[in-house]
């Protein structure tokens, strides 16, 4: 017997990807020029009055007849409002025709739209000296993603699916002669494998897809009575159990399936469904995320039991809230978006730390750094986290010399939680053996930083002893997805460190008690002693805060950047684990 896999395009030609700005300009290239005022989706005429746009605002009734004096720019709110209501009027237009198009519904349109901008992966069994397969498994996928690859060749593709994908495909055989089969059972597994022994994974999905046995009767009898039953009224009448099956399989048979990716499941001990983690295989964690399609066909005590194991790559579904109304504005026109001061809604101010030192070994300074990270604290991947860094300092010299763009170091990081038992993560396994929780961090990203332009009263009159920076962190289109799922957790938090600079050395923290209560600095289950003696000075975070990294693009425009990304390599370069953490049984539990 063997197995054969192959992929082909469903359809030769994909319609192209919606842009899920609703607020951007007609124009990208055009950029030299900021938009005039007047311009902007939801202002007037010229020859309005200002009593007319008063009127307007009112909701009352006009005279536009006469000539006014020019008008002044309009309020961000108006052209926010006018743009949404646009946008929302045109979304209820297309709701409207789909409702009125006879014989339309949601889910034939999920359907249609998957199979035609879908691909096929065909997989095949063979065996008996025979080179056509005798059993094909199908699924349609829209996207794929690379298969794991030990070798140097091009890794295979695999299907993809994200949380609103529906997952659809076939079974097949085609038996050209009789065959001896006492069962058939296709099902979607997913499993957090973290070694190679027989307790190094736990199956968390178990979603059966196609299951038939002797006992279920003639397989095309029960094919045929299922397509009968969803395509007539049901009966009140409760069917007769059917006749146990005692020939062979014979000719064509087909199971086709279609059902939404199953998002979420329910953990024992969890009291409310959590949703599933994405696919997560990496060489320097030994803990990852498999989904796979599993598929046995028995025959008997004189043959073995014909498999196939098909590897899928799940993403979920997680969209960020909007961000601030200033914020999508500055976005929507190509404008440098506003700062803490100006747009308090739109950032989260962080409490101030202290970062001591020498300047040139000698003199003792000390800088107050204020990190503030854009609101909301969900990100999407493939865009970036808008940061802001007051610095303050009495030491004017010291504030020249180190607080400087190029020094600044705040970087992204990530950690993954997962138990080496991870069907033991509530205390003990069968043998009575309590299972270690394990921690490995990497630091995926870094912030890249300018002197912020944003000039205020307050600014200005500290500007002898502060500075004010924005920054960057740009996220890669494949960066992992947050995850709080019980048996593996991915955590992601924005860490500033202290000032990288060949004048400024800075002094070696102790960890006070407050510390311990609030978490900063420190990690669960490690003891202050422990850290000091593994990380040096440089690479203790003087502050950590939580972030998520979403999938989906929120409501709004898309986000522009104010620098350029790096390219993929150079950054993927740094992503090495830094450290794998078991912890220690006196910390008590992780999740």
């Amino acid at each position: 017997m063997s197995i054969v896999a192959n992929s082909t395009p469903a359809a030769s030609c994909l319609p192209p990807p919606r842009s899920p700005s609703h607020l951007r300009s007609q124009s990208e290239n055009i950029v030299s020029q900021p938009p005039r005022y007047s311009s902007l989706n939801g202002a007037l005429p010229a020859n309005f009055s200002l009593d007319a746009v008063n009127d307007i605002i009112n909701n009352t009734a006009i005279n536009l007849d006469g000539v006014s004096p020019p008008l002044r720019p309009p309020r961000y709110s108006s052209v926010f409002h006018t743009t949404t209501l646009n946008r929302e009027g045109r979304a209820e237009e297309r709701r409207r025709a789909r409702r009125a198009t006879p014989g339309s519904n949601h889910d034939q349109d999920r359907t249609a739209s998957s199979f035609s901008s879908a691909r096929v992966f065909e997989y095949h069994i063979k065996g008996n000296g025979k080179t056509s397969p005798w059993a094909t498994l199908k699924v349609y996928s829209r996207s794929a993603a690379s298969a794991p690859s030990t070798s140097n060749a091009e890794a295979q593709k695999i299907p993809r699916f994200t949380g609103q994908d529906l997952f659809q495909g076939s079974l097949e055989l085609d038996l050209d002669s009789p065959q001896t089969i006492n069962s058939i059972s296709l099902s979607l597994r997913g499993r957090v494998v973290t070694s190679s022994y027989d307790d190094g994974s736990a199956t968390f999905l178990d979603h059966h897809i196609v299951s038939w046995n002797r006992n279920k009767g003639d397989p095309r009898e029960m094919l045929l009575a299922q397509v009968g039953s969803t395509s007539s009224a049901p009966s009140s009448s409760r069917s007769p159990s059917p006749k146990k099956f005692e020939g062979k399989l014979s000719g064509q048979y087909s199971w086709p399936f279609s059902f939404p990716f199953p998002s979420s499941v329910v953990i024992p001990g969890q009291a409310d469904a959590v949703q599933i983690p994405q696919t997560f295989l990496e060489r320097n964690v030994k803990g990852s995320v498999q989904y796979e399609l599993v598929l046995r066909i028995t025959h008997g005590m004189l043959r073995s039991d014909s498999k196939l194991q098909v590897d899928v790559s799940y993403v979920p579904d997680i969209t960020p809230s909007p961000s601030s109304i200033l914020r999508q504005l500055s976005y929507g026109e190509n404008l440098a978006i506003p700062g803490p001061e100006v747009d308090p809604a739109g950032w989260s101010v962080l409490p101030p730390v202290t970062m001591r030192g020498k300047l040139f070994g000698e003199r003792n300074v000390k800088f107050q750094c204020t990190l503030s990270l854009a609101n909301p604290k969900s990100y999407t991947r493939g865009t970036f986290i808008p940061c802001h860094l007051s610095v303050y300092s009495s030491d004017t010299e010291a504030l020249e010399l180190v607080a400087t763009p190029k020094h600044i170091a705040v970087h992204l990081v990530r950690r993954v939680q997962y138990y080496q038992d991870p069907n033991a993560r509530t205390g003990n396994n069968g043998n009575g053996a309590a299972s270690s929780p394990v921690e490995s961090q990497v630091e995926v990203e870094r912030a890249v930083w300018w002197t912020s332009q944003d000039v205020t009263e307050t600014t200005l009159a500290a500007e002898a002893t502060s500075r004010q920076f924005s920054g960057e962190i740009h996220l890669d289109k494949d960066l992992q997805a947050s995850s709080v799922f019980p048996l593996f957790k991915i955590s992601y938090d924005v860490e500033l460190l202290p000032f990288r600079s060949s004048v400024f050395q800075p002094s070696r923290m102790k960890a006070t008690s407050s510390d311990e209560e609030n978490g900063k600095s420190t990690r669960r289950g490690y003891s202050n002693s422990d850290i000091r003696n593994e990380l040096d000075v440089h690479s203790r975070p003087l502050l950590s805060h939580p972030v998520t990294i979403a999938t989906l693009h929120g409501e709004g425009p898309t986000p522009i950047p104010f620098t350029k990304p790096k390219p993929r390599k150079d950054r993927r370069a740094r992503r090495t684990t830094k450290r794998e953490y078991t912890y220690l049984p006196h910390a008590g539990q992780l999740f």
